[in-house]
């Protein structure tokens, strides 16, 4: 289950960069890469990392859970994800079976394989654990150390 997110064509079309410009930057394929932007294909997680990295803003606000531009400077972490989970799962004192029924009935195996860093969690379902849990996802990679998303205050 890909997802459309707007901003990654609004990032694009706003630094004046072409598709296969973008493509070439993060080291993707320059005809995969417009899949990504349109929703059709799911984009792994290191090239939203790589995104967020170049425009210099938050993957919570690429994604849009938060308006918040929010760089961080720090790199995905294929370590701390599968941890960063573990520990919201158990924070919300949910089983590994409770958990993977709120994800849209995700099996209790699935959900053990992402915990225990077995299987990479495809992107659009770590979306759905982070808008879910209202945790951010630059959080959940590792990228900053702050488990709230950053709202922006309007004055």
């Amino acid at each position: 289950m890909a997802i459309k997110f707007k901003r990654i064509n609004d990032l694009r079309v706003d630094n004046d960069l072409l598709q296969r410009e973008v493509a070439e930057i993060i080291g993707a394929n320059k005809n995969t890469y417009p899949h990504w932007e349109s929703g059709l294909y799911e984009i792994p997680l290191e090239a939203m990392d790589k995104l967020a990295t170049y425009y210099k803003v938050s993957i919570d606000y690429i994604t849009g859970l938060s308006d918040d531009k929010g760089n961080t400077m720090r790199r995905y972490d294929k370590e701390i994800l599968p941890k960063r989970l573990k520990k919201i799962r158990i924070q919300n004192k949910l089983s590994q079976e409770k958990m993977g029924y709120t994800l849209g009935n995700m099996s209790q195996i699935k959900l053990s394989r992402y915990e225990n860093g077995i299987t990479t969690i495809p992107f659009s379902t770590l979306y759905l654990f982070a808008k879910t849990f209202n945790i951010s996802i630059d959080y959940l990679m590792g990228r900053n150390d702050t488990q709230e998303i950053k709202t922006t205050i309007k004055k």
